[in-house]
């Protein structure tokens, strides 16, 4: 997500007397790499109608400009820094005290669907109606009551699901949204819950957004929430038909290639050697870290090594997550993304003064040569090639294994086996280490 407010401002500095904008300013924002990402979404927070239209508005201008190519501080020509997001999504679900509280928007909105509406509608001005407008929210919120487990369950659930269904139909009654995603679980506003205690501690209803797919079919409606792995999300929308779809957050990030059968096993879309588009295909991890290797060379050829290193190690971090050793290979990228800094911090003591990091970096291994060792030292040559579908049969063979039946969900809570729980939780506890970090680095 990114705030309105901050994109209006840096907006500001970006625009100059002719009235044209300095795409510097806002790619800390706004920014896509160098290769377009195909669709892509942005979420955007903010409770000011007039902020959001200068955010949309930004993001269509950015549209515009991310096709021409930018000029470097070493003053030549660089591919273009792309800026190519196919849609906006307003969020009307974050409980974070930060954004529902002080920043008075996120879950907050909840409470308020005309303004959430008349937003929207800024958003949609804003981009000149190029983009669809989305809006992903909770249920609910704990607004009238104090919230405990006890009192919650006790509640009117007619009650509550009438309340999440005036709120979608007041906010599409504009006509500007028809697509909402929809975290099956009340926001916790009053009580200090935390972000990961929220979601976890309300209990999951899916009930309430598999209804509202049945009553409202007019609308776009996805479910959110608890949702950790293929299998579960081939259940739910096999559960209910009206389902637009399913969305995943951390039970993507912290496995990815658990998902790359997605395409066959919801869609039916099966891999055909003689298809055009065959080449593209992804045949095994191997061929994700050649791919990669190329896109972290290119990257480290143009930006600080210091200061994004880290980065490109962390994004692949979680590629062998449940195989044998993956903490081991986690952890050599961690050496590998302190690299840079130990270097620089060697030349300023050997020359008694600050290096230049591109100097100080000459005639070392390139990242891909790096993250490509730490894989094969740490990682079995079966792990590395095996196919997207021989991961899919080996994690259902596991789970049947460990007892498990396949698609297990709870109306309260959704299981999907220990294992991919702890995957999860392995992976945020690495994610604050890996925040602690980079922090370090920026400091050196």
């Amino acid at each position: 997500m990114v705030a309105a407010n901050a994109i209006a401002h840096e907006r500001e500095g970006a625009l100059s007397d002719s009235g044209e904008i300095n795409s510097s300013y806002l790619l800390r924002f706004l920014g896509q790499g160098h290769n377009s990402e195909g669709a892509s979404v942005l979420q955007l927070g903010g409770s000011d109608p007039d902020q959001l239209y200068v955010a949309a508005k930004t993001v269509y201008e950015m549209n515009q400009l991310h096709n021409q190519p930018e000029k470097s501080s070493r003053d030549k020509l660089e591919p273009p820094v792309f800026c190519d997001y196919t849609a906006l999504n307003l969020n009307c679900g974050c409980p974070s005290s930060k954004v529902a509280g002080k920043g008075c928007f996120g879950a907050a909105l909840m409470s308020e669907p005309q303004l959430v509406r008349q937003l929207t509608t800024s958003m949609h001005e804003g981009c000149q109606g190029t983009m669809p407008i989305t809006v992903k929210c909770r249920i609910g919120t704990d607004d009238g009551y104090v919230f405990t487990k006890e009192r919650y369950l006790a509640r009117n659930e007619e009650e509550e699901y009438n309340y999440l269904k005036n709120f979608l139909l007041t906010v599409a009654d504009g006509g500007v949204v028809t697509d909402f995603q929809i975290h099956a679980r009340i926001a916790v506003l009053g009580k200090g819950l935390s972000p990961a205690d929220n979601r976890k501690v309300p209990p999951l209803r899916y009930h309430h957004v598999k209804r509202l797919a049945d009553e409202l079919p007019e609308l776009n409606i996805s479910l959110n929430g608890g949702v950790d792995t293929l299998l579960d999300v081939k259940k739910e929308l096999d559960d209910c038909k009206s389902l637009d779809g399913v969305m995943v957050g951390r039970g993507l990030a912290a496995n990815p290639w658990a998902f790359a059968m997605a395409d066959e096993i919801l869609y039916n879309d099966k891999y055909d050697a003689s298809d055009q588009l065959a080449s593209t295909t992804v045949k095994n991890r191997m061929q994700v870290l050649n791919a990669y290797g190329q896109h972290v060379d290119y990257e480290e050829s143009i930006w600080d090594a210091v200061k994004i290193r880290r980065f490109m190690t962390k994004a692949v971090s979680p590629l062998f997550a449940g195989e044998p050793n993956a903490k081991r290979f986690r952890i050599a990228l961690d050496e590998i993304a302190g690299l840079p800094k130990q270097i620089m911090k060697q030349q300023t003591l050997s020359n008694g003064k600050g290096s230049n990091i591109r100097e100080a970096m000459q005639g070392q291994p390139p990242l891909s040569e790096l993250i490509m060792e730490a894989a094969t030292t740490h990682l079995s040559e079966e792990a590395l090639y095996r196919s997207p579908k021989e991961s899919y049969e080996k994690m259902i063979y596991e789970y049947e294994q460990m007892g498990h039946q396949r698609h297990t969900f709870y109306v309260n809570s959704t299981y999907s086996g220990n294992a991919t729980r702890d995957v999860i939780n392995e992976w945020q506890e690495y994610r604050k280490t890996e925040g602690a970090n980079a922090k370090c680095d920026n400091l050196a």
